[in-house]
């Protein structure tokens, strides 16, 4: 991601020391960097997350705004990640009820047949994920009547007969990613930019950083590492270390936003060749409706034209009774997910991790990969590595919410 790209840093001044030492150094300040903040401090180890730009800034800002199981696993019939991902719902929900919502998603059929199947598919769904913490018992699952499902706009002259409801869970990604940071006794050295690394031993020793905010130089010692970078691993790897194998394969995917639509009440998953869902969702006072895929090579790329037209496509064949494109987008978002790479190319289109111990560096963990949902647990059993303490309360103790700081500076 090129300086241009970055949020310009807020005025003010960072008063932490120019030396600084802590047991464990977090870069990339996303919702795995934060989530793994916290699992420190809940363990009583001290840590600094470190950011080129504002904590949960980059694409865990950009993501479809979902903890969910993942519906579209049913398809692929990896039930392991669809269970796992759903065992971690209900825990946001005990965590962070202040940044989640329970909704009834309805997923459309074109045909007798394939309504049968989604009964039966998101049935399995909602029975391993009966687990829902705060569900508001006013929200029907299941199969919808005629009436209810014709009274949404988007059911008009389309292909579907009808539709089954099931349940998923709505976040605000980066005001969970900043409670979560919140909920840590970290360093946040956000706006602070990585210049170099000292090693020793076949280990990382130091870091020196800039402060991209006064041109402040401040050095960071710590003796475990964990870059938590996302779609910005690779290229961070060949600029500090001169390393040019790819771990990850990068794949974007856009949101456009519209106004609300009167009618449209609940969020709709509609299935698309390859295992894909195109979302329309209703949510803050206005309509989202995403995503394309395509492949890419950086972790911040534009949106190009050809991705807004398919989606274009993609809805008015879907729901051809809103006018989409007499509708003016009111704003648009393109997020890059990290997919675990091996050999260049990757075996599933899942949103599977890893943690790397790096090769060279026997203190340096990689967390490759990765999702939203699964955040949490991952980085439990990163601290539970990295310290070897076990830590209950990480599924039951509150966030606290982040106090909206203007410089996050601590």
């Amino acid at each position: 991601m090129s300086d241009a790209a970055w949020p310009a840093p807020p005025e003010g001044a960072c008063t932490l020391p120019a030396a600084l030492e802590v047991e464990v150094a977090i870069l990339g300040a996303g919702i795995h960097g934060a989530a793994l903040a916290r699992e420190l401090t809940l363990r009583g180890v001290s840590c600094a997350l470190v950011d080129k730009g504002a904590v949960g800034g980059g694409t865990s800002q950009w993501s479809s705004q979902l903890l969910h199981g993942g519906i579209r696993y049913l398809l692929t019939g990896d039930i392991r990640q669809m269970r796992e991902g759903l065992a971690e719902r209900a825990t946001w929900a005990r965590i962070a009820p202040q940044r989640c919502r329970w909704e009834a998603f309805w997923m459309p059929h074109r045909s007798w047949a394939e309504g049968l199947a989604h009964r039966v598919g998101i049935g399995l769904y909602d029975h391993w994920g009966s687990e829902r913490p705060g569900w508001p018992p006013e929200r029907v699952l299941g199969g919808l009547s005629g009436d209810v499902f014709r009274a949404d706009p988007r059911s008009q002259g389309g292909p579907f007969r009808g539709a089954t409801a099931y349940a998923d869970l709505m976040t605000w990604d980066r005001e969970l990613t900043r409670d979560l940071a919140a909920s840590s006794e970290a360093l946040r050295l956000d706006f602070h930019e990585p210049e170099g690394f000292e090693d020793a031993g076949g280990a990382l020793k130091a870091l020196r950083l800039r402060d991209r905010r006064d041109g402040t130089p401040r050095r960071l010692d710590a003796r475990h590492w964990v870059f938590a970078l996302g779609p910005w691993t690779d290229g961070a790897m060949a600029q500090w270390f001169g390393e040019t194998r790819k771990r990850l394969r990068l794949s974007s995917g856009i949101h456009l936003w519209f106004d609300a639509v009167p009618g449209c009440e609940r969020p709709w998953a509609i299935r698309r060749p390859k295992g894909r869902i195109l979302f329309v969702i209703p949510r803050d006072g206005m309509l989202q409706v995403g995503t394309t895929e395509r492949e890419v090579e950086e972790g911040w790329v534009p949106i190009l034209e050809a991705e807004r037209e398919e989606l274009f496509r993609a809805l008015e064949s879907n729901l051809p009774a809103i006018p989409w494109r007499r509708m003016p987008v009111r704003s648009e978002e393109l997020g890059v997910r990290p997919l675990v790479a091996a050999g260049g190319v990757t075996t599933h289109l899942s949103r599977e991790a890893i943690l790397e111990r790096h090769p060279r560096f026997e203190n340096l963990t990689l967390v490759l990969g990765g999702k939203l949902t699964t955040a949490r647990a991952l980085m439990d059993r990163l601290a539970t590595d990295l310290t070897g303490l076990h830590c209950p309360a990480s599924t039951t103790g509150p966030l606290r919410l982040w106090d909206g700081q203007a410089s996050e500076i601590r």
